[in-house]
């Protein structure tokens, strides 16, 4: 028991280590966009591209459900 609580305790620390340095380099990256418009626009671009890419995945998978269900109990 105690093995698992300090295994959990560990695990704690390294989550939170690692949230601190991600929100460093978050607001490195905030700092260089504000600093420079065209990485500001980069930035965005590639937020975009990320959220359609998302969009038109989840379609495709919702879409071959739906085939696959109507096959399925055809």
């Amino acid at each position: 028991m105690d093995d698992t609580i300090s295994i959990a305790m560990s695990t704690k620390e390294n989550m939170t280590s690692q949230r601190g340095m991600l929100k460093s380099i978050h607001s490195r990256v905030n700092t260089l966009a504000n600093r420079f418009p065209t990485i500001n626009n980069l930035i965005q671009r590639i937020n975009l591209r990320k959220r359609r890419d998302s969009l038109i995945l989840g379609t495709v998978v919702g879409v071959c459900t739906i085939l696959l269900l109507l096959y399925a109990f055809h």
